[in-house]
């Protein structure tokens, strides 16, 4: 029981370093054409989190994710975590009906648009409807960054050990 507990510990911990770490490193790659966004790379490690070890730890590196978005500032870590638990929810809800009929593809694609609706609300929220005009940008935008990352997971994940010892959900 106590090794379980540990190794479930230490896969969480790996998984949160390397989802910040991919933050990191997209933090410093030339920017995307539209302002503020980004291809969503640590939301690899959440959606492999969900899918091959558990809810709660994919939970736990999307919580380390957003507090390392504390470094851009407030607002910047408000919009992480809305539109990361959006997303979250709506990949976690997809993936229990449709486990056998969905691709990491789909997954990532419906993770991307509900990150972006996500985000989007908040900052609808803070300035009005001058941001109506920016949602079909980031909509656009949601499909090509979810591609790239159900494609990125699609490839890797057949690489990657089982990291959980009993996958709960």
């Amino acid at each position: 029981m106590i090794r379980e507990r540990t190794h479930r510990l230490i896969v969480a911990g790996l998984l949160a370093a390397l989802a910040v770490a991919l933050s990191a490193l997209e933090g410093v790659l030339p920017p995307l054409p539209i302002p503020g966004a980004k291809l969503g790379l640590a939301n690899v490690v959440v959606m492999y989190a969900l899918c091959r070890v558990s809810f709660p730890t994919a939970a736990g590196v999307l919580a380390v994710k957003v507090t390392f978005a504390l470094f851009r500032g407030p607002v910047a870590c408000f919009m992480s975590a809305v539109g990361g638990v959006l997303s979250l929810l709506g990949m976690a809800l997809l993936y229990r009906l449709c486990r056998d009929k969905i691709s990491f593809v789909g997954l990532g694609l419906v993770g991307a648009v509900l990150h972006n609706v996500g985000q989007w609300c908040v900052a609808f929220g803070l300035l009005g409807s001058a941001m109506t005009y920016y949602a079909p940008f980031l909509l656009l935008l949601a499909v090509p960054a979810g591609l790239v990352t159900g494609l990125v997971l699609n490839i890797v994940s057949s690489y990657l050990p089982q990291l959980a010892m009993d996958k709960k959900g």
